[in-house]
């Protein structure tokens, strides 16, 4: 690609963005300079290096097809990769949500502007799923651009699979979906907020967001690359146990602090035992504005049959944890305005960056930015909004506020193996197809813990915990930070006494 060199009329206008009043006779001197400049950017463009995720194997694969025949709108597209023999999932199929790279695959993160973009490489994620004998059968539906809760894409709404008058959640809502009619043995989500957990709550699955730094983003977009998480779903803790063993672990395109990372069986530590488990109560995670009761008294009686097998069940206190998801959407806000001006994928972190997505991502947005979703346009203005009018202080702030939850979370896990909580403090909203995106960001706002977790980094599982009026609920297990193992096993006590 030629690089152009920029004008008088180009610098003046860039200077201004950044408060730069330029003199005629600067601007003259920059861009010459410049000019001189531009074979640092040529030297680049000389280079050619392979893809460092893989996706270029031997193996069967097609570029597949618009789902059709699909009620609950939970795909995007059928495809088929196939796994290579002998491997832990071997015949196994599995979803793959639709902001992964499956090299040859259209990815559109449920998004028109995006519509069309093909990768040309694997997510790390879907490498080490086909190295370990999984085939690859479609990509899942999600939330336009993964940035709302409650499973609206650009490729339908995705429903309920329980009663499709309800919303499945999102944004890995085509995921949890596909897991519960069957149609996969597993699914990989992604979580920037919630967005694997809430559905699985939803949905009543299994959802689990790794350590942060556990599992590789590599090849997956996102949000904010601080609170972006791939990561399993399945029907039962052994199976996203087995999943999670597949996908864990360091990678040397995707070099997150730390770069390496402890990894285990996960499958091998359930034991299942309720009397060898203390559960912190968070009570702080109960009782939000707009929950309901009845779903708060469905996890605390959850928590009561872990108590009856021998666990010790006691309440515990972080109030930081009441305010925290306000925090992360102030954070988030302007991380987001960070990740757009970087071509949805930001700059400043040691990974591979995926050169195809950025160059292609930049020319959607330029063209198309207008058909992005509502909430995705709300959180840019605020985001560009505070960053400039207030510097960027309270994004700071905010940040700092939660390494301090951090902190405290620990000091809460010193005394208890796992924190438990409500996944979301209601059940799964119903669907109205008459309301509108602004009508959708006024009423149906989810109370829920999920996000500070993002934030943090601990590891968190959601696990079904009964039902209220006919749909699941979630209760959500959080571990010490690479202590992923711990709270798949207080989740495999639960699901093994209910």
């Amino acid at each position: 690609m030629p690089i152009h060199p920029p004008t008088e009329k180009d610098l003046r206008k860039l200077g201004e963005s950044m408060f730069l009043d330029l003199r005629p006779e600067e601007l003259k001197a920059f861009r010459e300079l410049i000019v001189d400049r531009l074979d640092s950017y040529e030297t680049i463009q000389s280079y050619d290096p392979e893809p460092r995720p893989r996706g270029t194997e031997p193996r069967l694969r097609n570029s597949g097809t618009r789902a059709t025949d699909d009620p609950h709108h939970a795909w995007v597209s059928r495809c088929f990769v196939e796994g290579d023999e002998d491997g832990d999932l071997e015949g196994w199929d599995v979803g793959i949500k639709d902001n992964i790279c499956v090299a040859g695959v259209e990815m559109t993160c449920g998004s028109n502007v995006v519509e069309g973009y093909v990768p040309n490489v694997d997510a790390t994620v879907v490498t080490r799923l086909l190295e370990a004998g999984a085939d690859v059968v479609g990509k899942t539906n999600m939330d336009d651009m993964a940035i709302t809760e409650t499973g609206h894409s650009a490729f339908g709404t995705i429903t309920n699979p329980h009663d499709d008058d309800y919303l499945a959640g999102g944004s890995s809502g085509g995921s949890a979906v596909a897991v519960v009619e069957g149609e996969v043995d597993a699914a990989i989500g992604t979580d920037q907020g919630g967005s694997i957990r809430l559905p699985a709550a939803f949905c009543g699955i299994v959802g689990h967001k790794p350590t942060y730094g556990l599992v590789p983003y590599t090849g997956c977009v996102g949000l904010e690359h601080t609170i972006d998480y791939p990561g399993p779903m399945a029907a039962d803790v052994e199976t996203t146990a087995r999943m999670l063993s597949a996908i864990a672990g360091s990678n040397d395109a995707h070099l997150r602090r730390p770069s390496t990372v402890p990894v285990e069986e996960y499958e091998e530590a359930l034991e299942g035992d309720a009397s060898a488990l203390s559960i912190g109560v968070l009570e702080e995670g109960f009782g939000r504005s707009g929950g309901d009761p009845a779903v708060d008294e469905q996890v605390r009686d959850s928590l009561a049959s872990l108590e009856d097998e021998g666990a010790t069940v006691e309440d515990v206190s972080v109030p930081l944890h009441r305010e925290a998801p306000k925090v992360h959407a102030v954070c988030m806000n302007e991380g987001l305005v960070a990740a757009m001006s970087g071509q949805g994928v930001g700059h400043g972190w040691k990974a591979w960056y995926n050169t195809s997505w950025v160059e292609s991502f930049g020319k959607f947005r330029q063209a198309q930015s207008d058909d992005f979703p509502a909430m995705f346009k709300l959180s840019l203005l605020m985001g560009a909004y505070t960053a400039e009018r207030y510097h960027s202080r309270f994004y700071a702030a905010g940040m700092n506020l939660m390494v301090d939850l951090a902190e405290r979370y620990d000091e809460a896990l010193e005394e208890y193996d796992v924190l438990a909580m409500p996944t979301v403090n209601v059940t799964a909203p119903e669907c109205d197809p008459d309301m509108d995106e602004f009508e959708r960001i006024r009423e149906l706002e989810i109370p829920g813990n999920n996000s500070p977790f993002n934030r943090t980094g601990h590891p968190a599982v959601s696990v079904p915990a009964g039902q209220v009026d006919g749909l699941p609920v979630g209760l959500m297990l959080v571990g010490s930070r690479f202590d992923d193992s711990t709270a798949l096993d207080a989740a495999y006590a639960l699901e093994t006494v209910r």
